[in-house]
């Protein structure tokens, strides 16, 4: 037992270790050959060039931490795993150099998902009395859970948009996950999501505001699947002893929280855009991050705001998981809706009834602070003029 756990802890800092050491050296080939994001003056956040290649260092740092672990042959078809983060690997290397269609990245994302439904036996196989459901068929089971990849990995792909917001939600997710799949004795897939969440760390001390790199699309397709692949295997640890004396019957809702942030981006993103005509995947400012922005928070605060409802949102489900599935999903929707932004609908309901207006106190404030520089830089300008006036005097 201390030599496995031992063999955990040294695949852990190893992950940790490359993923750590190998951002500077792939900071300084994108400077020598210009492989930068280039900020656009409008979508993008960033005012400065900065390599998008994190995801280089997070796929290497994760698939040798996790393979020299001792623990990888414990996952049910772990070649078939490999496959798909190879496939999404070179799918997200080649949209980040050159650009790729969103119709091509889609294909990959299913072809992997059928990877590891068919060699892992990734599948959704019940809902365990949520929504009244328990039992799946398996011609439905099967497109479930690829639709289930599918809308994981694009969640967490489209809430790449600050600094250290993806990297920071997939560790906190990550960690909740290994909890899980630890008190269910599945150890093998709990060393992977430790593993997965300690490596995205070591990315956010270089990705944390102000970023010096990116994960680009092929941090968050690798990422993202695996994301996937351990919120699909968590449904299944129902009936786990040691599991259900943590958590419950939690097993089908928790991801849910756990994920909450990026599903529940998603889910508004593509009801807004589609309800003014455009495509889901067309680009625009609808997410979380940008009305949070918009509201007056700076990238930092969003960002550590986004993690603590994530942890928030994550313990109560976690502290409600010994009641009905219907109640735990119940209060996951109600909380996320409730600490997130709802396109102004909540503000509202504020102005209506006579509330303070968070967004006007964010106005305010912003105003004072731009008032104060504006005396700071004039109280400096006038000193220099003194000061220049006094040597001209007494020259």
């Amino acid at each position: 037992m201390t030599l496995t756990i031992l063999q955990a802890v040294l695949a852990a800092a190893a992950a940790f270790g490359i993923v750590y050491y190998l951002i500077p050296l792939l900071i300084r080939i994108a400077y020598k050959k210009d492989l930068y994001d280039k900020p656009d003056g409008d979508r993008k956040i960033h005012t400065r060039y900065i390599s998008s290649l994190g995801g280089v260092a997070l796929f290497i740092g994760i698939y040798i931490g996790f393979s020299v672990s001792g623990f990888a042959d414990g996952v049910e078809g772990f070649g078939y795993l490999s496959a798909g983060l190879v496939m999404l690997f070179f799918t997200g290397l080649k949209d980040d150099m050159i650009g790729l269609s969103a119709n091509k990245k889609l294909a990959v994302e299913m072809i992997s998902g059928l990877l590891i439904i068919a060699g892992s036996g990734a599948v959704i196989g019940g809902f365990n009395g949520v929504l009244g459901v328990s039992l799946l068929h398996p011609a439905i089971a099967v497109p479930l859970t690829l639709f289930t990849i599918v809308v994981i990995m694009n969640a967490y792909n489209l809430i790449d948009g600050i600094d250290g917001l993806a990297g920071g939600i997939g560790a906190i997710a990550s960690l909740f996950f290994a909890v899980g799949f630890f008190a269910a004795g599945a150890h093998s897939l709990g060393v992977l999501a430790l593993i997965t969440a300690v490596s995205l760390g070591a990315f956010l001390v270089h990705n944390f505001n102000p970023a010096r790199i990116f994960m680009g699309d092929t941090g968050s397709l690798v990422v993202g699947f695996l994301l996937a692949f351990m919120a699909v295997n968590f449904v299944q640890l129902h009936e786990a002893v040691g599991f259900t004396a943590i958590f419950g019957n939690g097993a089908a809702v928790l991801p849910v929280a756990f994920l909450a942030i990026p599903l529940y981006d998603t889910l508004t993103v593509f009801y807004k855009r589609m309800s003014r005509g455009d495509g889901p995947f067309t680009p625009g400012k609808d997410h979380i991050h940008h009305q949070m922005l918009e509201i007056g928070f700076n990238q930092k605060q969003t960002t550590l705001y986004l993690y603590a409802v994530t942890i928030f949102i994550s313990l109560a489900a976690i502290g409600l998981s010994q009641l009905n599935n219907n109640i735990i999903l119940a209060v996951i929707l109600i909380s996320t809706f409730a600490m997130l932004p709802t396109n102004g609908f909540k503000r509202n309901v504020v102005k209506s009834v006579g509330l303070p207006d968070i967004e006007l106190w964010f106005a305010r404030r912003e105003a004072i602070r731009e008032l104060t520089m504006q005396r700071r830089r004039q109280h400096s300008e006038h000193s220099a003029k003194s000061r220049e006036k006094r040597e001209t005097v007494e020259a």
